[in-house]
């Protein structure tokens, strides 16, 4: 038994990728192809073995040169249809992800969870289901570079998608994401302090967390002032650009919840009394708590600055 050149291992190698109906022309045009090549290389001296070798080994992989004769694509998502994966994807993931976490979040908090156990729990669900979305929708658009579908962009460009200046930053579906979540958070802690309370009195009533006082105006007052941040965020969605006006606007609405929040939490009349007196037993989650409540001032501070310095920054961007 003949023993095959490397040639021909070679074109057997690139032709077995192949359809069967194409196979024999496209060996023996890589058999002439190689075979002149291989000529070239003898006329120049080279030893008929190392031509052969050198050959072959310019022409590289096998399975990447049967690709290119049969036209197939070698990445899961091409250029054509890149950007519209991209865009799909990143909408998808800022929509869904912020609603099913904190659809979580309350649902878990009815259903009696601890607080440990609703973040791992919603933290490995938002995870499972972010990978999940981008599974699906790469394994669509796989299937679409792959039908012969992909040759132009599937949402076809036009000047009207231009920008009306391109010195107005542009706002994204974040801001209205953030607006929901965070009246949705304040939502379930509401609910999750009363219906399921870390602790109970005698008689088997809820000991809540937050004091009851905060009830008569202040509770009310933060939940109005964070339907007053949706509006607005709808607003800035709806305009997609900054303005003086609405740089104002985001200033007063942050310091609204920010300084109150910041002078209850250093009075210390945030949490119920009630609620303190049952870890008197544990004095070092007392000083744990005073300590706890001195960072949050901190960080309400610094994060409200950070929003107020941010929103006047990107006015006067866009009035560049």
């Amino acid at each position: 038994m003949t023993t095959p050149t490397l040639t021909e291992r070679y074109v057997a190698a690139v032709v077995r990728r192949l359809p069967e109906k194409s196979r024999a022309d496209v060996a023996s045009e890589l058999r002439a192809s190689i075979a002149d090549d291989i000529e070239a290389r003898l006329a120049d001296g080279t030893d008929p073995q190392i031509a052969e070798r050198d050959a072959l080994t310019e022409l590289g992989d096998p399975d990447r040169l049967a690709a290119g004769f049969a036209g197939t694509p070698l990445q899961l998502i091409g250029p054509a249809v890149y950007l519209d994966w991209r865009r799909l994807l990143t909408v998808l993931l800022s929509i869904v992800l912020p609603i099913v976490a904190g659809a979580l979040i309350i649902a878990q908090a009815l259903a009696g969870a601890g607080p440990v156990d609703i973040v791992l729990g919603t933290m490995g669900t938002v995870v499972s289901v972010g990978i999940a979305m981008a599974f699906w929708v790469t394994v669509i658009f796989a299937i679409i570079e792959r039908t012969g579908a992909a040759d132009r962009p599937l949402v076809a460009w036009s000047l009207d998608s231009l920008p009306t200046t391109t010195a107005k930053p542009q706002v994204g579906v974040d801001v209205l994401v953030g607006g929901v979540l965070g009246l949705l958070l304040l939502v379930a802690g509401l609910v999750s302090q009363s219906v399921f309370p870390a602790f109970r009195d005698a008689e088997g009533g809820a000991i809540p967390f937050l004091a009851p006082e905060l009830w008569s105006w202040w509770i009310p007052y933060f939940i109005v002032v964070l339907v007053a941040e949706l509006v607005f965020a709808i607003v800035l969605y709806r305009r997609r650009s900054w303005s003086l006006g609405l740089a104002v606007g985001n200033i007063v609405l942050t310091l609204a919840f920010a300084v109150p929040m910041i002078v209850l939490v250093l009075s210390d009349s945030i949490v119920n009394p009630a609620f303190s007196a049952q870890l008197a037993d544990v004095p070092e989650l007392i000083e744990l708590g005073g300590q706890a409540m001195v960072i949050t001032a901190i960080a309400v501070a610094a994060i409200s600055l950070w929003e107020c310095i941010d929103g006047v920054l990107k006015a006067a961007r866009a009035r560049r």
